[in-house]
């Protein structure tokens, strides 16, 4: 159930409002399992907008937790949302911690949200829900979820200086091959090995995937919460911006990834590109089931068109990618002339595997 009313239009056409319409989608994900609401204000911590399973939502109304409702310090207490304006960082409040005892039997995570050019406070994303469903990587969700709206707030202040959109701007390039990174726009992006697998599992849908899908792709039987998911989606939409798109999750833009340009020169008997494209196997670090299978068809498939070939300068290639493959580096070796001077460095690689 999705609540709106005279402020949540006005919060509607609002900078903050339309910033905030990045993450909706996100958060009308996470309370489709109707344990929890989740909400957006003003500056004055307003209710502006919010979204809820309805069970949630007549547990909210009961508190006058709702659209035109304000819950700043002065006007209900300490509660997560006026911690957040006040403090200026993510707050969770528990139970008995907040002022009124009508919301004793809840917990709230909020974090502000700032205007990234005069860092002056716009606003609070709250998830809340009763406190039996306690779960502290909401509050990382929420800060995720803050990030991006400050994003969304930079490109729409760039928008209106008629600068192209990130989609169009914005060159992603995902390396999973050898060395694993993230570059954009060229320069190296910093994430951690889960959130690069993340991004290699959607490289490899281009239609997308639901959040169920996603999750089952990337941890395969390992138990985790769709919320930790969801806040590494948001971390990676606070890099990517509109990169990442949702309902179903997927890559959008101007988005490159060599484990998926590999196999595409694989599958059109293009062994130049493939052998251009490989430098070593597919994040091996990862257990997630889809690309272990992606790891397993790109080494197997090259190694055995290579060998099948037989061809000098794609064996030489392949033999520098794998260090340890005996087999290959005297086949390598074999091929190549007596007077090519790579004949030593194979002969090399041969001697130390």
């Amino acid at each position: 159930m999705e609540l709106t009313g005279n402020a949540g239009e006005r919060f509607s056409d609002s900078r903050l409002g339309r910033a905030c319409r990045v993450i909706e989608d996100d958060l009308r994900d996470l309370v489709a399992g109707g344990d929890m609401v989740a909400a957006l204000t003003d500056e004055s911590v307003t209710i502006s907008w919010m979204v809820g399973g309805s069970r949630m939502i007549r547990h909210a109304e009961r508190v006058h937790f709702v659209v035109g409702g304000r819950w700043a310090e002065d006007a209900v207490g300490t509660n997560a949302l006026a911690l957040a304006q006040k403090l200026v960082k993510p707050s969770m409040v528990f139970s008995a911690e907040h002022f009124l005892p009508v919301v004793h039997d809840w917990v709230c995570y909020s974090a502000p949200v700032f205007d990234p050019l005069t860092g002056q406070f716009l606003g609070v994303v709250d998830i809340s829900s009763l406190w039996s469903k306690t779960n502290p990587a909401v509050l990382a969700t929420v800060r995720a979820l803050a990030r991006c709206v400050q994003y969304e707030l930079t490109r729409l202040d760039g928008a209106s200086t008629a600068l192209p959109s990130p989609n169009l701007m914005t060159q992603v390039e995902i390396r999973t091959l050898g060395a694993a990174e993230l570059r954009v726009n060229g320069s190296v992006v910093r994430v951690t090995p889960r959130q690069l697998e993340i991004l290699a599992v959607l490289a490899m849908y281009p239609a997308g995937l639901s959040l169920d899908e996603l999750t089952a792709h990337v941890y395969g039987d390992h138990v985790v919460s769709s919320t930790t998911v969801r806040a590494e989606l948001s971390h990676l939409r606070t890099l990517l911006g509109g990169v990442i798109g949702s309902r179903p999750y997927r890559l959008n833009g101007h988005v490159q990834a060599d484990h998926v340009r590999v196999l595409d020169a694989l599958t059109m008997g293009d062994l130049d590109s493939a052998t251009e494209l490989y430098r070593g196997s597919m994040l091996p670090f990862s257990q997630s089931p889809v690309i272990e299978a992606r790891r397993h068809q790109v080494d197997v498939g090259l190694r055995s068109a290579v060998l099948t070939s037989d061809d000098p300068e794609w064996l030489f290639r392949l033999s520098t990618c794998c260090p340890d493959d005996e087999f290959i580096h005297e086949r390598a070796l074999g091929s190549l002339a007596t007077n090519d001077l790579r004949a030593g460095l194979v002969a090399g690689r041969l001697w130390r595997s």
